[in-house]
């Protein structure tokens, strides 16, 4: 199931081809539905990158939002899953790119130390190292938000959009009943100097979106406008 939804951003990035007006690759232009190797166990709210000719999965939770922090590796050559070392910190709806070989992992909500089940939101930061199997902790982000995205261009990591609790809240964690609010917050990173700094915010703020770049062009595409639970459409 995870590789199908890999060949479905492949027909995304298509679409988004078309409508830009930018060549198709060749590849991606014969895409097409394949069985393969089915995911080595069940899990939701997983999220993917690809590094040398690999994809990863990460991240997942199980009932009551307590999340898996798992790892597994794909190689498509072999049609094969290998198991890989937790996340450092196990959370879900973390923004994941890749730059240089290197998987960044930022953001995301970790389960209440102490009540009810609920989403902290967390400013953490992280590098995956997929040829060492390693984790390791960066400068974390200027603001704690879950369910960004996260783009690379120029040598430069862009954090993008995501929900978080309200300015001047007393709160903790966000639940159903939490006030919340979507982000349009855009946050840089400069993976050889480690450091963070404030760009632009994005017009519509907005959560649970995804993006692409394009021609050292970062697009965001969809996302939900309310809260992390229940909102309408963008």
């Amino acid at each position: 199931m995870v590789f199908k939804k890999f060949v479905i951003a492949a027909l995304q990035l298509v679409a988004v081809c078309l409508f830009l007006g930018a060549e198709v690759p060749s590849a991606l232009a014969q895409a097409k539905w394949e069985k393969l190797a089915p995911f080595p166990e069940p899990a939701e709210e997983i999220l993917g990158a690809a590094a040398g000719g690999k994809m990863y999965v990460f991240a997942g939770f199980i009932p009551f939002w307590k999340p898996k922090g798992l790892v597994y590796e794909y190689d498509p050559a072999s049609d094969h899953w290998t198991k890989k070392n937790p996340m450092a910190l196990p959370s879900h709806h973390v923004a994941f790119t890749e730059s240089h070989g290197k998987i960044y992992a930022f953001g995301g909500f970790v389960y209440p130390t102490s009540g009810p089940a609920a989403w902290v939101p967390i400013n953490n930061s992280w590098e995956y190292d997929p040829a060492a199997d390693t984790w390791k902790a960066l400068a974390p982000m200027p603001s704690k938000r879950g369910s960004p995205v996260a783009a690379a261009v120029g040598g430069k990591i862009y954090v993008i959009g995501g929900v978080s609790l309200l300015p001047g809240s007393t709160e903790t964690a966000l639940g159903f009943g939490t006030p919340q609010a979507s982000v349009g917050t855009v946050e840089e990173y400069d993976p050889e100097k480690n450091t963070w700094r404030e760009r632009t915010p994005m017009p519509t703020p907005r959560n649970h979106t995804t993006a692409g770049v394009v021609n050292g062009k970062i697009y965001v595409i969809g996302g939900r406008v309310g809260a992390a639970f229940i909102s309408e459409a963008a």
